[in-house]
């Protein structure tokens, strides 16, 4: 039986509410310290115009006492006080020597709350009533003395607002902290949350299943479903590449592996098998054994490609210098086959690579080219810069640099053309091959951030292998 607290155990453990929480609990700290300063700096800022504003005035009285008279100074006491301006908050005492009332708006029982203080805050009775009050008390040699003061009720109330507003402030950011928290914590938990049910779907084997895109916005959880989606996406395409390599492979390799134990057997049975029956059976044997590991070994060539293997050994050279490798390579054979290679050099197209790799990537082409167009075909290389707009097959914005290996041999349908490159595909099987050639070409382009792009070359076939001019930064 499920305990009744477990649901409130398994909110708190969400990583989206503790998110959350933490944030908004960050933002109320922000608010709180923020208010707290306003509030301390209004506070401070009313209070110190009180004080200048009194010891103006009590600078004004003293002087007129001093240098004018004491008659003079409660007229100008008077004079404040019917002013106008602030008159309910001002506060004005001026006593005789003797210490009775000459001018102002206080009693002489206020001095008695001043003691020998020259500038207080204190409470001072006005009337019926107590008020806080800032004072400046000035004492004359002749022992009258000066009180000018102002009330602090305004400021008190100024504060008492700003101190409400804090608050008020305070509980809205508290309620706008929650509720940030439940939003974020519904949608992190709908994103999480679909993202692990479609991972329990493709634990369980639905490797169809992808993250329901609920919406339609932009934002980052829905940029991560989409990511998640490709992600599986590729991983399904690999997963099915793999099944197909993997059972293409136990057939070419069964194949070839039955002929040889057949051969051998029937050497092994017959009596009277002569030795050149023998070496005839071993000789069937060693080509078949051959042909598996050629087939291997170019598997082991797409393997390594596709996992990079290799890019650390790259270095600048360009298409012209592994063409005139290459054309030399082939000059005795396309002889013996009637065959004409023409090189239009329009570019030396540089380039950034591995030597034998892409060296390895144009003999499998040139060899094709030469295999599959006949004899008395011609074939024409052209290496040529292509401009970041034309890049065949690629979306990159850098100029790509190219080699392009087109023949007149039979014609071939778009069909067909599409099939090529595909592993252990052939349109003559009657030829040697695994079909794996054009296949290893593409991983080893695609290892320099390149590409193959086959087309039409009507009639025969235009093979376009592309690489970037400068290397790409890898992560």
């Amino acid at each position: 039986m499920t305990s009744p607290t477990a649901p409130r155990r398994v909110v708190w453990r969400s990583a989206g509410l503790r998110l959350a929480a933490q944030f908004g609990f960050i933002v109320l700290l922000s608010m709180l310290a923020a208010l707290a300063l306003v509030y301390i700096q209004v506070s401070v800022v009313l209070h110190k115009n009180v004080e200048r504003r009194l010891q103006q005035a009590q600078q004004y009285i003293v002087a007129v006492y001093e240098s004018v008279s004491a008659e003079a100074a409660a007229q100008s006491v008077a004079r404040q006080m019917a002013d106008g301006k602030d008159t309910d908050a001002e506060l004005y005492l001026l006593t005789h020597p003797d210490g009775t009332l000459y001018a102002g708006n206080l009693t002489v029982d206020a001095l008695a709350s001043l003691q020998n203080d020259t500038s207080a805050q204190v409470r001072l009775p006005r009337g019926d009533e107590m008020i806080n009050a800032r004072v400046l008390v000035h004492r004359f040699p002749d022992n009258a003395q000066l009180v000018v003061g102002h009330s602090l009720m305004e400021l008190d109330d100024v504060e008492s607002l700003v101190a409400s507003a804090s608050v008020f402030s305070d509980l809205s950011a508290l309620l706008l902290a929650a509720a940030s928290a439940w939003f974020f914590r519904r949608e992190l938990g709908r994103s999480v949350g679909a993202v692990h049910q479609t991972i329990e779907h493709i634990r369980g084997g639905e490797l169809q299943a992808r993250v329901p895109l609920l919406t339609s916005s932009d934002d980052e959880f829905a940029q991560l479903e989409q990511d998640f989606n490709h992600m599986l996406d590729h991983i399904e395409q690999l997963m099915s590449g793999v099944r197909h390599v993997s059972d293409t492979i136990a057939h070419n390799v069964r194949t070839p592996l039955t002929r040889i134990r057949l051969r051998l057997q029937a050497a092994f049975d017959d009596r009277a098998a002569t030795p050149a029956t023998l070496k005839a059976s071993m000789v069937g044997a060693i080509e078949d054994i051959d042909s598996v590991s050629h087939m291997l070994d170019k598997l082991l060539t797409i393997a390594q490609a596709e996992a990079g293997m290799h890019r650390r050994v790259f270095e600048p050279l360009t298409w012209a210098e592994i063409a005139t490798e290459v054309i030399e390579l082939y000059e005795d054979l396309a002889d013996e086959e009637g065959i004409r290679i023409e090189w239009r050099r329009e570019h030396d197209a540089p380039l950034s690579g591995d030597r034998s790799i892409l060296a390895g990537a144009l003999v499998n082409v040139l060899d094709n080219a030469i295999k599959y167009a006949g004899r008395g075909a011609h074939i024409t290389i052209t290496t040529r810069l292509q401009p970041a707009a034309g890049n065949v097959g690629t979306a990159h914005s850098a100029p790509f640099s190219e080699i392009i290996v087109s023949d007149n041999g039979p014609a071939l349908s778009e069909a067909d053309i599409g099939k090529l490159g595909e592993r252990f595909v052939r349109l003559q099987p009657d030829k040697p091959g695994h079909g794996l050639g054009l296949a290893s070409v593409r991983a080893m382009l695609r290892l320099h951030g390149g590409d193959m792009h086959l087309a039409s070359a009507r009639p025969g076939l235009a093979v376009t292998l592309s690489a970037p001019t400068h290397p790409r930064k890898t992560g």
